[in-house]
């Protein structure tokens, strides 16, 4: 179980999401769970040790709405918060996801596995965000106050968002060059620029096509691997537009185990010798589970 922080003040609704975590992770685990009762608590806890995810209510003792919401970024800008509420309300979720949440779930009307799922996507969409924050001079993280809080939000984002982002060489080191997450079905829910940019294609035409319809015929075995629950890492090669093929090596993490209907997984991909150009911006995915 990734280290979560649930920020929550109800006991009765406590339970229900740790009953929620003991069908995705071992009991033990869930039972050593870090808590906070209060805003104040969980901005105490965020600033001694991040947590890896944030599940926060809205509702606290010393905060309410979006007031939790921006407290627990103001902790921390860069830690994924996966809002936990007790009412379905369009108009408060889409708040939230313009404050910096990344994403609404209501408790009682979510499963374990889309919980699950939500906080794999959360915390692989705020690892990309990591990293473009530290390889992009002048960018800051995601405002804290956003335009749903009614405060501007701080202007040194704004140009460093715009500005063209610069040709990248990509290579085979530690860092992967980006994330996607992809259902078992082969269709890509989330892919990031640079992964789009190595393979010669735009974030929206990959996320359109099929991935077995890019790998190379000879490397379908190694892919299927990964599909059925293999974390890799696996050798394969894409088809540039170009026409030649792209070394890849991916490694993946499964939300739901492989074979399962409606799973998921997160994959990493590194680049190898090849050179490409990375684009800016920034995606909220939306998927029929929240």
């Amino acid at each position: 179980m990734p280290d979560l922080l649930l920020v929550e003040d109800n006991p009765l609704h406590l339970r229900l999401v740790k009953s929620m975590l003991a069908d995705i992770w071992p009991p033990n685990e869930v039972a050593e769970v870090r808590h906070a009762r209060s805003l104040e608590e969980a901005v105490a806890q965020i600033t001694a040790n991040p947590p890896a995810c944030v599940l926060l209510d809205l509702v606290l003792p010393d905060a309410d709405g979006m007031d939790s919401l921006n407290g627990v970024r103001r902790a921390d800008p860069l830690v994924p918060i996966v809002v936990l509420s007790s009412h379905e309300n369009a108009k408060t979720a889409r708040s939230a996801i313009e404050a910096g949440a990344q994403d609404y779930l209501v408790k009682g009307a979510v499963s374990p596995e889309d919980l699950e799922r939500s906080v794999a996507f959360a915390m692989g969409r705020k690892d990309h965000e990591r990293r473009t924050v530290a390889e992009t001079p002048g960018l800051t993280p995601w405002p804290v106050e956003s335009a749903a809080s009614g405060i501007e939000a701080p202007a040194a984002s704004e140009p460093a968002a715009a500005q063209p982002a610069p040709p990248v060489v990509y290579s085979s080191d530690a860092e992967p060059l980006g994330v996607a997450v992809i259902n078992l079905d082969g269709s890509i829910l989330f892919v990031e620029p640079k992964v789009a940019a190595a393979i010669g294609l735009t974030v929206e035409e990959l996320a359109a096509v099929p991935v077995e319809q890019l790998i190379h015929p000879n490397d379908l075995t190694n892919w299927r691997k990964i599909v059925s629950g293999d974390p890799g890492p696996a050798n394969i090669r894409y088809m540039h537009e170009s026409g030649h093929p792209i070394f890849l090596r991916i490694t993946a993490r499964h939300v739901v185990a492989g074979g399962d209907e409606g799973g998921a997984f997160v994959a990493s991909f590194f680049a190898r010798g090849e050179v490409g150009t990375a684009s800016s911006g920034a995606y909220v995915v939306m998927t029929d589970w929240g």
